[in-house]
């Protein structure tokens, strides 16, 4: 690692804080792990401004409560990327998570310069933790950016445009980029699930920018977790936090070229599209992301294709060699404009299409807490067994030439 304390920010809406991440499932503290105050949030849950809860010491990282703000994806994302980095002494090489979003505000109000300044969050929040390490003797440095957001925007509060939408989010890389000196490698979360838009014009452009961008990731499509209110709940957390931590440690740590699942080409062979995708660990699978705090089979696996008078009908949708889906159609289209869409909201953003990935995360399902509303046999097949790392494709929307 490069510096003492190397610090891992969490940026965004409500995903990247916690919102119904409750009840706390685990409230141990992650070994060799720090947060700034007695919270990896500050104090105020929307102020221009990042004051720690309490005094500005490090503690140990672990998942806390504030109102309807519970466990974060921050923690399980650094404990599974610190247990695969090995032993390091104590006092040196710590990860250090903070999480410095504010829900249900848009790419604009979070960017450099808008009013309230939002972004003064993570101005305050990296320069109060330099300075609490330099009275410490210790270094620091931002290590890693997670930003989940773009709900506000697919619903419309702003920009949904694919191209408005990522110049914002390049903007706002640039920002940061300015204010610490150097952009540190970001893990987008892309928008997806109940925050679903068949324009799908968010979800594509964070799977532009992580393509084009170097140092940009897609680490997941949020649409495969468990959730509640449109939320990852307490279980979705942790296992969100645990993909953002596998892709930290294969991104960072082993210097893989990480991409996700994700299409690379459609070609249209009479009635029949073969659609060839990026598979991080082939084969690809088809299985059954949570709808709610059910899993669910998804129709056609999630995937529309579209002529100029609507939908087209699919008859089968088959897998081929392990990193090729075909689908079927049936019947041919209409002269036009052909678009493929997979995630989009007539699937209520979910798709079933994943590799086979056998990274599981150290945290397990705990489907047995009160409010728990998991159907009696998910709960019994999931309860106590380790989150499952696959890799999910990402939602898109491409033209078949």
């Amino acid at each position: 690692m490069r510096w003492d304390l190397n610090h891992v920010i969490a940026y965004g809406q409500s995903l990247s804080t916690g919102w119904d991440g409750l009840p706390l499932l685990d409230s141990a503290p992650v070994a060799d792990c720090l947060m700034l105050g007695g919270s990896v949030r500050p104090a105020e849950e929307a102020a221009p401004r990042f004051l720690p809860v309490g005094p500005a010491v490090f503690r140990p990282l672990t998942a806390t409560a504030q109102g309807s703000l519970g466990t974060t994806v921050v923690e399980s994302a650094l404990g599974y990327w610190r247990r695969r980095m090995g032993a390091t002494a104590r006092g040196a090489g710590w990860l250090l998570g903070s999480a410095c979003g504010v829900g249900g505000r848009t790419m604009e109000a979070l960017s450099r310069g808008a009013v309230p300044e939002l972004f003064n969050r993570l101005r305050e929040c990296a320069g109060r933790a330099g300075a609490a390490a330099a009275e410490a003797g210790l270094t620091h440095g931002v290590a890693a950016l997670l930003l989940l957001q773009g709900e506000s925007n697919v619903a419309g509060e702003g920009t949904r445009d694919r191209t408005d939408y990522k110049a914002l989010l390049l903007r706002l890389l640039d920002d940061i980029a300015a204010e610490w000196g150097g952009l540190p490698p970001v893990l987008i979360g892309q928008t997806s699930g109940a925050y679903a838009h068949d324009d799908m014009g968010v979800p594509q452009a964070q799977l532009d920018a992580a393509l084009e961008r170097p140092g940009v990731f897609l680490a997941t499509p949020t649409y495969p977790y468990p959730e509640r209110n449109g939320h990852p709940d307490a279980n979705g957390q942790r296992w969100l936090g645990a993909q953002f931590g596998k892709v930290l440690h294969r991104a960072l740590t082993l210097g893989d070229a990480w991409r996700p699942l994700h299409p690379l080409g459609v070609e249209r062979r009479g009635d029949v599209l073969h659609v060839r995708f990026h598979v991080p660990c082939p084969p690809l699978v088809l299985g059954r992301p949570f709808v709610g705090q059910a899993r669910a089979a998804i129709a056609d696996a999630g995937f529309t294709v579209a002529d100029a008078q609507g939908p087209v009908p699919l008859a089968a949708v088959a897998l081929d060699g392990g990193v090729e889906v075909r689908l079927m159609l049936a019947r041919p289209p209409r002269p036009g404009p052909l678009t493929l869409r997979y995630a989009d909201l007539g699937h209520r953003g979910r798709g079933a299409l994943h590799d086979s990935d056998p990274a599981c995360a150290d945290e397990c399902f705990d489907t047995r807490f009160r409010g728990a509303l998991y159907p009696e046999s998910d709960a019994a097949a999931l309860h106590g067994v380790a989150y499952p790392l696959r890799n999910w494709c990402v939602a898109f929307v491409m033209p078949v030439l």
